[in-house]
């Protein structure tokens, strides 16, 4: 992820997912990174390992559909913090404590010189 000095790498991801859009293809990546692997136990079929390959590029496309900042296709293929930051953001939309931390991270973005006007996040 890119350094943004004040800021920890939790809340650059948030910032990067704040389009609902987005955040639903990233549901559709998340899904193909952890499923691809168990039907191809299931199946005894290796190319279901395609979904788990295919799904970082899924990720990097939301970002491209949505413009929701961005994101390099290397970045979100070869970070290991992007499936566990991922499965945490659907954990805390169940939740409904995202959109919380979404709001705490663009205030420490701001207050960091970050953001260049205030902008509100809706809360659901």
């Amino acid at each position: 992820m890119k350094i943004m000095y004040g800021l920890e790498e939790w809340d650059v991801f948030v910032l990067r997912h704040r389009n609902p859009g987005n955040i639903f293809v990233h549901f559709i990546s998340w899904l193909m990174f952890f499923a691809g692997p168990l039907v191809a136990m299931i199946t005894k079929n290796p190319y279901y390992l395609l979904f788990l390959f295919a799904s970082g590029g899924v990720g990097a496309f939301g970002h491209y559909c949505f413009r929701d900042s961005g994101v390099s296709l290397k970045e979100a293929t070869s970070s290991t913090k992007v499936p566990v930051f991922v499965t945490k953001m659907f954990w805390l939309l169940v939740t409904r404590q995202y959109w919380k931390q979404v709001e705490d991270a663009r205030l420490r973005a701001l207050a960091c010189g970050y953001l260049r006007e205030p902008e509100r996040v809706q809360f659901d």
